[in-house]
């Protein structure tokens, strides 16, 4: 019996399971026992039979042993006596306590000692923006005066430049939420709402509407802006600066003349600029350039001027340019000779 108790500490599930399968095995056992009419197969399955019962009863006398000490241990007194202590409130509970006595309560006659009062200090709790999120203000270049020297160098009427000046994109880093755009009231629209719309302006002018406003939209992790939105954005830009022509409408800065502009901007390898994007004036100020020293046929100057600008020759592209090339001619700029070829005139 001592090594089943030994086996049964090992788990009382163990123990239980290998006496149920020993009492399994000892039935079967004994009915074949029977049909062979084989003493020795009977008396070895009664044998599995009592080893199972007992391997189980002794599984189950552990987990009920087990419980039994662990009760003990924590409440030596007994729960329903625990209940009804005084000293059940006293830290430490154990044989090894006070040698299991049971404290006495302190008397009645003795004076408690009081305990030194502190007094109640409310804490303030911190206030809490009412925005989701207002990023810090970062440094913004809303006036043109801030632009880059390079950026500003066809900016003048009589200014002009062999090959044009790189077109430089306006910076895209992240200025505020969506939440930024959805203001109901102008009057709620965050200042750096209107700083990046004139950043971008004064860069990256003159430059399609809906362009723009895709380009500050992302500036607060807008991708596709949302008519409202898009009405935020734009009421932030001057209607002044604003032109209307049959190619779309495009927002110029303040101090460049679409009638007297001679600058263009061509398109370096690293940048990706729409046709559409573009600006008639700064299109035909290209083809311009691109006729200033020899005469060119057609398909040269539509070949030249998309070379300017970083894009291939497609049917789209092709249509944009022929429509630039007769405006140019109607305005003056350009000559077209008797032979089919373009020349420059101013």
């Amino acid at each position: 019996m001592g090594q089943v108790q030994l086996f049964a500490k090992f788990g009382w599930v163990v123990g239980l399971l290998a006496g149920a399968f020993s009492i399994l095995l000892g039935i079967v056992g004994y009915f074949t026992g029977i049909d062979h009419a084989s003493t020795f197969e009977i008396v070895l399955a009664v044998a599995f039979l009592v080893l199972g019962t007992a391997l189980a009863g002794a599984s189950m006398w552990q987990l009920v042993a087990g419980d039994r000490r662990k009760r003990h241990t924590f409440y030596p007194h007994g729960e329903r006596t625990r209940q009804h202590d005084p000293g059940a409130a006293q830290i430490g509970y154990g044989p090894s306590w006070n040698n299991g006595a049971i404290p006495t309560p302190p008397s009645p006659a003795t004076p408690p000692v009081p305990y030194p009062q502190v007094p109640y200090v409310a804490q303030q709790s911190p206030q809490y923006p009412r925005s989701p999120y207002t990023p810090p203000s970062a440094p913004i270049a809303p006036t043109v005066a801030q632009t880059p020297d390079w950026q500003t160098r066809t900016r003048t009427a009589q200014h002009w430049l062999p090959t044009g000046i790189p077109y430089a994109s306006a910076p895209t880093g992240v200025l505020g939420s969506p939440a930024d755009l959805d203001r109901d009231s102008s009057a709620t629209i965050p200042i750096r709402v209107r700083d990046a719309v004139r950043e971008t302006i004064a860069i990256e002018g003159p430059i399609e509407r809906s362009h723009l406003v895709a380009r500050v939209a992302q500036r607060f992790g807008v991708h596709k802006p949302s008519e409202k939105q898009q009405i935020c954005v734009l009421g932030e830009v001057p209607e002044s600066l604003m032109r209307a022509t049959s190619s779309g409408v495009f927002v110029w800065p303040s101090d460049l003349d679409p009638s007297t502009w001679r600058g263009f901007r061509f398109t370096p390898p690293t940048v990706s600029r729409a046709i559409d994007t573009i600006s008639a004036e700064e299109i035909v100020n290209a083809i311009t350039h691109v006729a200033q020293r020899n005469k060119h046929s057609f398909d040269e100057m539509v070949w030249a001027t998309l070379t300017q600008f970083g894009h291939e020759r497609t049917g789209a592209a092709e249509d944009r340019i022929e429509a630039c090339l007769t405006m140019a001619v109607r305005r003056g700029r350009l000559a077209r000779d008797p032979d089919g070829r373009y020349r420059a005139l101013t």
